[in-house]
């Protein structure tokens, strides 16, 4: 019922526009076409509307219209080309800068849609809104100094903003000034951010190594939140450091119930397991994630030390042979794949592995 009634309202509007020219011009109703998405049809009575309008702030939202349209349309350059249209018109309107953005975002020009907007900025420099979109672009594309003084001006503008210091304190922590991202972290919990601010603080004391703030924090997030997969995991990290594997490998197991398909997750259970002398079990988590992502070398150089351990050296050896056809630099793998060929009696082979890690292969 519902997309026959929208469908009559799109022929009744355009029943109605078909009628109004050239006596009349209708935005609203073109406008509300365009929200329909009927696009064809409703730009071409914009380009109508241009033949007989002589209005300039007219024409402007008449050029936005029809850039929304071919935005629509996915005809990108046509949309930018009306968007300047509509800028010579009505200079420093915010709303068309954006629409710019979106579609040099979607052509894959990023910094020419950080151009726009920063032209946006200038003419309207206390709109936290538009410096925080600007400080997100900056963020998705790895410009995290860029991303930084954005989402400070955010906070200088609008202080009391929860979610703008969480974004400068995650610049800080891709920055690695940590300190200045727990204070950072602190305003945006007291402004009324959500819990998962905790656990974010907790890794950045984890990261100054101040272990048993990390701890309770956690701790806090588990006791709002039992099943909080992160902070399972990250308090388990905390414990490992600690050295009481066994609280890990409890956290661990508890974070395996939520989601069993995480290498990460297998190669922890793995290496705790290690550390309190269950190989075998080790054994098991490390193959498990391997299953999940056979190319992780992380998990083949922990799995080929425990075998090798085990003096599992043919197995051992399979699995490095792996890695170093992955990374061909890696020179703790050489070298532990020289030390199980010398335990194979192969002292040649040895050599050649121990030469790949000094770089002389």
């Amino acid at each position: 019922m519902e997309e026959i009634e929208q469908q009559k309202t799109i022929t009744n509007f355009l029943s109605y526009l078909e009628d109004t020219l050239p006596e009349h011009i209708d935005l609203v109703v073109a406008e509300k076409l365009i929200d329909l998405h009927v696009f064809a049809e409703t730009k071409n009575y914009l380009n109508a509307c241009l033949l007989c309008c002589e209005d300039q702030a007219v024409r402007g939202q008449i050029h936005y219209l029809i850039a929304r349209c071919c935005h629509g349309m996915e005809l990108l350059q046509a949309a930018i080309d009306n968007l300047n249209q509509a800028l010579f018109y009505q200079p420093n309107n915010i709303k068309y800068w954006n629409l710019q953005a979106d579609c040099y975002l979607e052509m894959g020009d990023w910094q020419q849609a950080v151009t726009v907007l920063n032209k946006s900025v200038r003419s309207s420099p206390r709109d936290a809104e538009l410096i925080y979109r600007l400080g997100s672009i900056f963020l998705f594309y790895g410009e995290y100094a860029e991303a930084l003084n954005c989402f400070s001006g955010c906070c200088q503008l609008k202080p009391f903003n929860a979610e703008y210091w969480e974004m400068k304190a995650e610049m800080l922590v891709k920055l690695q000034q940590i300190n200045e991202a727990v204070l950072c972290f602190k305003k945006a919990i007291k402004y009324g951010g959500q819990y998962h601010l905790y656990a974010r603080m907790a890794y950045c004391y984890a990261l100054l190594g101040e272990l048993k703030k990390a701890k309770n924090l956690l701790q806090k997030v588990l006791n709002k939140e039992p099943d909080n997969y992160d902070a399972l995991n990250n308090l388990a990290g905390i414990y490992h450091k600690l050295g009481n594997n066994e609280q890990a490998y409890k956290h661990l197991k508890k974070a395996l119930n939520l989601n069993s398909n995480d290498p990460l997750l297998y190669n922890n259970l793995g290496l705790v397991c290690h550390k309190l002398g269950r190989s075998r079990k080790a054994i098991e988590y490390y193959k498990k994630a391997l299953k999940i992502d056979q190319s992780d070398t992380i998990v083949l150089f922990n799995l080929a030390s425990c075998l090798a351990e085990k003096g599992l050296w043919e197995e051992a050896k399979l699995y490095l042979e792996k890695l170093v056809a992955l990374e061909k630099h890696n020179s703790e793998a050489w070298i532990l794949l020289g030390n199980i060929y010398e335990n194979l009696s192969r002292p040649k082979k040895a050599i050649d592995c121990f030469n790949h890690s000094l770089g002389l292969a």
